[in-house]
């Protein structure tokens, strides 16, 4: 039996509970990805499950995935993704007793699906971690494309897609994320390259790859540069705020101000930012306090709404405590928070809305039932919306006062004096 009509069922899934975790979310240059293969689409991995599925949601078409054979030891998971995931045993698998994806049954598989024309999902980078940069990305997808090329005599057609996932706060919920895509590397035209010296035609692909999709992010260089850039942006942020592509854009371009600073320059800076967001830490407050928002004034919009704000958070906090109860029992890495979740959310927000409108039929019975049901989702979307529009103001109401604001606006407005208009 043919395993489209399940993919597409968890697409949508996959579609909508994603768009719930990362509102604002917006794509760039999906005209380059969404058509059919044969197609590496070749992403950073940041966030653990939700890399492949944000990369993939946006295209119409089915996306087979590379994924760890770790995955398999799981027999519920096994059964869910087995029918669209090729395994792939890295070390650490093997080592944890996975029995599956040898090297010689991952070029396969894979050789297969893109004879067939399928879009194949690749992380090259292999391991995921919770970094805003692009690590060293392995060979495996250049030497997938051109080996398949190869076999093919060159007339298969295979491109590398690029794709960025760009994430303000992965593990945070509620909060924004920006799928770029880039140009396509068509591999047979490495051919030449490939027939002198498939090694070091296989080098070159995977430091042009590594390159392209260096540009589809903010590539920050060590710990110290990102928590430098992330004090700034947030700071910058809060004073003028962009929708998320304009803000990735800007950010990249603080960092590109940052990297032209002398490091007599730089490490003031850096010092400056440092002192200030750790007396936010020690005060326990938020940086939007003090800024600029232009949503930190009245309007009518935030009285007017906020009855049905109330009534839609309300009515959301047994799933959102649910999701957040399931999280905490587990116990795993941080990294895969934002993954639990999003996945767990299918199942336990139906689940949630079934038994709060039995409750209600029950306490308000004659059938009044079907109209509380059909509420909400509609007021959790409007909830969602407000939150997501009002949340400068609520922030700093709520942000509290310390006898160190002072201190904290001087900080915040030495830090902002230096930062140039971008």
């Amino acid at each position: 039996m043919s395993s489209e009509p399940f993919f597409w069922v968890l697409h949508f899934m996959s579609r909508w509970m994603l768009r719930v975790f990362y509102p604002g979310m917006e794509t760039e240059g999906v005209h380059y990805a969404n058509h059919p293969g044969p197609m590496l689409l070749c992403g950073n991995h940041p966030n653990t499950l939700a890399d492949p599925l944000m990369a993939g949601i946006h295209l119409d078409y089915q996306t087979f995935f590379l994924a760890n054979a770790g995955l398999w030891m799981n027999p519920v998971t096994a059964f869910v993704i087995d029918p669209f995931c090729v395994p792939v045993a890295r070390p650490k698998d093997k080592e944890a007793g996975a029995d599956k994806g040898s090297k010689e049954e991952v070029f396969n598989r894979t050789f297969a699906a893109l004879e067939s024309g399928k879009i194949m999902y690749i992380a090259p980078e292999a391991y995921s971690e919770l970094e805003r940069r692009l690590r060293r990305i392995k060979a495996g997808a250049a030497s997938l494309a051109l080996e398949g090329e190869a076999r093919n005599h060159w007339q298969l057609g295979v491109t590398l897609q690029p794709v960025g996932v760009n994430y303000e706060s992965p593990t945070t919920c509620f909060s924004r994320a920006f799928t770029r895509y880039g140009e396509p590397i068509v591999a047979a035209e490495w051919r030449e390259a490939y027939e002198k010296s498939p090694m070091r035609a296989v080098r070159g692909l995977t430091d042009e790859l590594s390159r392209r999709m260096q540009e589809l992010l903010i590539h920050t260089h060590d710990k110290n540069e990102e928590r430098c850039l992330r004090r700034i942006e947030r700071s910058v942020q809060n004073d003028r705020p962009l929708t998320v592509s304009q803000h990735h854009f800007r950010t990249k371009r603080i960092l590109e101000w940052l990297r032209t600073l002398e490091p007599t320059d730089r490490e003031p800076l850096r010092e400056l930012a440092g002192r200030y967001d750790a007396l936010l830490r020690q005060t326990k407050q938020q940086d939007v306090a003090f800024s600029t928002n232009p949503y930190r004034t009245y309007s009518p919009g935030l009285f007017l709404g906020l009855p049905l704000f109330l009534y839609g958070l309300v009515n959301h906090l047994p799933w959102l405590l649910t999701i957040n109860a399931i999280w905490r029992a587990l116990g795993i890495d941080r990294g895969y928070k934002a993954t639990v979740q999003t996945l767990g959310s299918w199942f336990v927000l139906p689940l949630t809305y079934l038994l709060q409108t039995l409750v209600f039929h029950w306490v308000y019975p004659g059938g009044m039932g079907w109209i509380y049901l059909l509420s909400l989702p509609v007021s959790g979307m409007f909830a969602l919306r407000y939150w997501t529009t009002y949340r400068a103001f609520w922030a700093g109401r709520f942000s509290g006062r310390s006898d160190r604001d002072t201190e904290l606006q001087s900080l915040r407005g030495q830090l902002m004096e230096v930062i140039p208009e971008l």
